[in-house]
Parts: structure tokens; C-alpha cells; sequence
């Protein structure tokens, strides 16, 4: 039943989701990240990263391989987004 779910992931919904986390968790509260922006240009270091990795499992039930770690994929949190849907699709 959860692959159904999965399949139906909306891409705004998620962008929003992992925005709202960053914003929440790492970001100061005076600098927010819009889904948009570039999160290496925003502050976000590579443990910064590995926090957002975290929360993407937990929240949708698998870990980001290496071989997927590149800019195409993790520049925004918009691209973080395209790249849940797609692999959850």
C-alpha cells in the first residue's frame, strides 16, 4: 500500500516538505531557504547535507546513493524534490 502512495508523491508537496525541513532544522530563522535557491550558496555544508539525507529517508523510506549525490539532484530543494518523485514513481 505504501508504493501506491509513493507513486502519487507531489513534486510542490515534496519541494515544500524538504524546504520546510531545512528552514526548520538547519537554516537560521532570519535567512530562510525558498525551494528555489541554490542550498550551497544558501549555507548548507555537507553536514547540513547529511541531515537533509536523513530526514528524505525517514520520510520516504530510502537513502540517496552516492552515485545520485550530484548537483543535478541536490542544488535545490526543488531538485531534491524531482529527484524523490522520480525514484519513488
Amino acid at each position: 500500500m505504501s508504493t501506491g502512495n509513493l507513486s502519487r508523491l507531489d513534486p510542490e508537496e515534496v519541494a515544500k516538505a524538504v524546504t520546510d525541513f531545512i528552514n526548520t532544522t538547519i537554516m537560521a530563522r532570519s535567512r530562510p531557504v525558498r525551494p528555489d535557491d541554490d542550498l550551497e550558496l544558501a549555507g548548507l555544508d555537507s553536514m547540513a547535507l547529511l541531515k537533509v539525507l536523513l530526514f528524505i529517508e525517514a520520510r520516504y523510506g530510502f537513502w540517496m546513493p552516492d552515485e545520485d549525490l550530484v548537483a543535478e539532484n541536490i542544488r535545490t530543494a526543488r531538485a531534491f524534490a524531482a529527484y524523490i518523485c522520480r525514484r519513488s514513481a
